[in-house]
């Protein structure tokens, strides 16, 4: 089997962190990053996605591209979101239509569908809730974040069914992915506990209403709300890198949606569909966990 090259664009994000650390290595992948930063121990091209003429030559000979580059805070005002998730979107699927890329993966997200949770949420949380969200549910994003990345999906679909270039294209509608330290799903509940009184939100805090601000001890109301939403949308770095392993080594996609997520017992997100059309077998399950790892007779099933 020949080595697919791979640019990645983003990559030191929390997704990024996780083919960093599940999928760079790997023989099969010889891997590029594209970011605005300089990264001495990766081959990096050093560019912002809403620069055209500057990201255009790192798409040269590449296989294929995951594009995960774009301003990811959820409570973005409009403006934040237009050069980096619309413009930066546009851009990278030109650059990668004008060389020639094959293959392209873009990083959606949940909040393409967020509208739902705030409709539905706490009760959504709760394994036997009735509500299943396939690829086919009417979109419903809760800001311009989860709007920008709709018109992501949107714009790949139009090019798949006008140009067919690139010949194959993948939106990933990504739930909970988090660093390292936090990937299990009292991570965010966790988060809360370590950051103290200090913290300032940054932009990669998920917010779905200011309740979950702040810190907060173990067992308090805000802790265990954070610890039932996690166990239903986490995407464990393990399951996030194997979705992203089954797209790039697809060859019958032309263009499809598929939904980011570990297989837990209470997601209201469809896996169906990623199981069915690209061999998707997440490992993780947030709902196995009855405490922290740190914390001291907590379990999970492997």
């Amino acid at each position: 089997m020949s080595t697919q090259r791979v640019l990645i664009t983003g990559p030191f994000g929390e997704a990024g962190e996780a083919l960093r650390n599940h999928l760079v290595g790997e023989d099969r992948y010889e891997f590029t990053f594209l970011d605005r930063n300089e990264h001495p121990e990766y081959e990096t091209h050093v560019a912002d996605v809403s620069d055209y003429e500057a990201i255009r030559p790192a798409f040269d000979g590449q296989d294929a591209v995951v594009h995960l580059a774009a301003q990811s805070d959820a409570g973005a005002d409009f403006g934040d979101v237009v050069e980096p998730n619309i413009v930066g979107t546009y851009n990278v699927l030109k650059a990668a239509q004008d060389a020639g890329v094959e293959k392209l993966v873009f990083a959606s997200s949940q909040r393409v569908m967020g509208l739902y949770e705030e409709d539905h949420a706490p009760e959504l949380y709760e394994e036997e809730y009735p509500l299943l969200l396939d690829h086919e549910s009417l979109p419903k994003p809760d800001g311009y974040y989860g709007a920008s990345k709709l018109f992501g999906e949107n714009i790949l679909r139009s090019h798949a069914r006008r140009d067919a270039s690139p010949e194959q294209m993948f939106s990933l509608r990504i739930s909970s992915v988090r660093t390292e330290r936090y990937d299990h799903p009292y991570g965010d509940a966790e988060r809360g506990v370590d950051r103290g009184d200090e913290h300032e939100l940054g932009d990669d805090d998920e917010v779905w209403d200011q309740s979950q601000t702040g810190s907060w001890e173990r067992g308090s109301e805000q802790y265990e709300r954070m610890v039932k939403r996690l166990k239903a949308t986490w995407t464990s770095q393990r399951d996030f890198a194997h979705l992203v392993d089954c797209c790039l080594q697809n060859e019958t996609v032309t263009y499809d949606t598929f939904y980011a997520v570990s297989d837990n017992a209470s997601r209201w997100f469809d896996t169906e569909h990623a199981k069915e059309v690209l061999g998707y077998e997440p490992k993780d399950d947030g709902c196995r966990w009855d405490g922290p790892p740190e914390v001291e007779g907590a379990s999970s099933e492997s």
